[in-house]
């Protein structure tokens, strides 16, 4: 028998004022060093301030090793690596970042004073800037420009660390087309050291629907779901206590237990007296407490839940269309030199605020250098232009409801003759032997090309036999 709405209550808000999740400190690099090839490979290159990465001369890499220690590397949300610069680099700038495969074992043990170009983990020794595609694996590519000394740079190493299983992690700065130097491990500023900042999964209830911060949510919205966690042994069965109101404090809130492994729950009356139905325009919080009765005898089974929220609004954005693209030429349609081009577009709403505000459209030309031009009327849906050059045009028609703006956008092409607007329309280039581009292939081209130099003569010692 579970414990009754009041006790759960009390038992939770006791253990709350000692709760917290274990918080997981940035992991410090545990080693880092630069190598060099040529006639150093097999020199090694420690230096306690700096990391060279260069891929020219006798080119630049540097290792960085972590221990990752006990950590559970299945719990992990994110992972990001944080290297800085140790030195200001003008201009554009651009590094790989890869790591060594978990399943490549050679010389893992590389200390700061013996590691060398031709022995560090992965390593393509005949190769400047690039590894062993067989025992890396590229992560990304840092790219900055005019950098300072102490900038910092976050790489998302989570597929690294989840792929590891023996607690240790290398990475490799290499191939740059520039000599760049980031900090070491024991660089003398602590912060600008290498490190990995990593977040667990939520241990308890998670991927809220509604999702969380929603807000467009109707009031019609008839049920809560989530995904429960795993039982700490398995076979075991979590139960659900879902707290709802309008208030983020429990105490402020209704309040369900649910049966083992139920993992939705019904917005109704029944359950949520206080609350339902729901009103229009209102922030509603919830929050999904777990047991596992596998962690201990209350308060130890308990797994605190997050507050969600979402925000009612059964007012619908606006729906627009500003109507299909359209190609045409200057005095298509008899005038010489202009062409009207009519600007047909359909909105739709909801009727939605209610009481409602100005429901308004609005026609504007998007600026992309085309020549501006005087819309009118402006503020209707069906309108037009009188375009007087060629050139490609782009129009937005927006609908604005007082509370949602919704805008699509049409593109006009205009030539100066028919010929002319299918080219600029499609892209594609004429024809070679259209030498008028006219679109048309014919005798004229041929004048053009070749009649007019007919029978000239290019031979200066015998004048072609005159």
């Amino acid at each position: 028998m579970r414990a009754s709405k009041v006790c759960v209550l009390f038992v939770i808000m006791c253990f709350l004022g000692g709760y917290m999740w274990a918080n997981i400190p940035p992991i410090p690099a545990e080693v880092s060093c630069r190598t060099e090839g040529g006639t150093r490979a097999d020199e090694n290159r420690s230096d306690s301030s700096k990391l060279s990465v260069r891929a020219s001369s006798n080119g630049g890499k540097s290792w960085i090793k972590f221990n990752l220690g006990d950590l559970d590397v299945g719990s992990l949300e994110t992972a990001m690596l944080t290297v800085s610069l140790h030195e200001g680099k003008d201009g554009n700038q651009r590094c790989d970042v890869s790591y060594v495969n978990d399943d490549y074992r050679e010389n893992i043990d590389w200390g700061e004073r013996d590691i060398t170009w031709n022995n560090a983990p992965g390593n393509n020794p005949d190769d400047l800037g690039l590894l062993d595609p067989t025992q890396t694996t590229l992560l990304t590519t840092i790219e900055f420009t005019d950098g300072m000394a102490g900038d910092s740079f976050d790489i998302d190493v989570l597929e690294a660390l989840q792929n590891d299983t023996d607690g240790i992690v290398q990475f490799v700065l290499h191939n740059s087309p520039n000599l760049l130097n980031f900090s070491t491990h024991d660089h003398d500023v602590e912060a600008q050291r290498p490190v990995i900042n990593v977040t667990e999964r939520l241990k308890g209830a998670r991927n809220p629907i509604p999702a969380h911060r929603a807000n467009t949510i109707p009031t019609s919205l008839s049920a809560l779901s989530w995904t429960n966690p795993d039982p700490n042994t398995p076979g075991n069965s979590i139960f659900c206590d879902v707290y709802f109101g309008t208030d983020p404090n429990r105490m402020q809130m209704d309040i369900v237990m649910l049966d083992a492994d139920v993992s939705s729950i019904e917005l109704s009356a029944a359950n949520f007296p206080s609350f339902v139905p729901l009103a229009n325009r209102t922030t509603y919080y919830w929050i999904v407490d777990c047991h596992d009765p596998s962690l201990g005898e209350p308060p130890a089974d308990l797994i605190l839940g997050s507050t969600w929220n979402f925000y009612t609004n059964n007012n619908d954005a606006p729906i627009v269309d500003a109507g299909p693209d359209q190609v045409a030429w200057l005095g298509m349609s008899g005038t010489p030199g202009q062409e009207v081009i009519l600007l047909e577009g359909v909105t739709s709403d909801d009727g939605l605020p209610n009481p409602p505000g100005a429901y308004t459209v609005q026609w504007t030309q998007v600026a992309n250098g085309a020549p501006g031009l005087t819309i009118s009327p402006d503020n209707t849906e069906t309108t037009s232009v009188t375009i007087r050059a060629r050139g490609t045009y782009e129009f937005m028609l927006t609908a604005d409801d007082s509370e949602w703006q919704t805008s699509d956008t049409v593109q006009i092409v205009v030539g100066d003759n028919p010929c002319d607007a299918s080219h600029l329309n499609t892209g594609d280039p004429y024809n070679a032997a259209d030498q008028n581009e006219d679109c048309i292939v014919d005798l004229e081209d041929f004048v053009a090309l070749i009649a007019v130099n007919w029978l000239d003569c290019t031979d200066v010692l015998t004048g072609c036999g005159n």
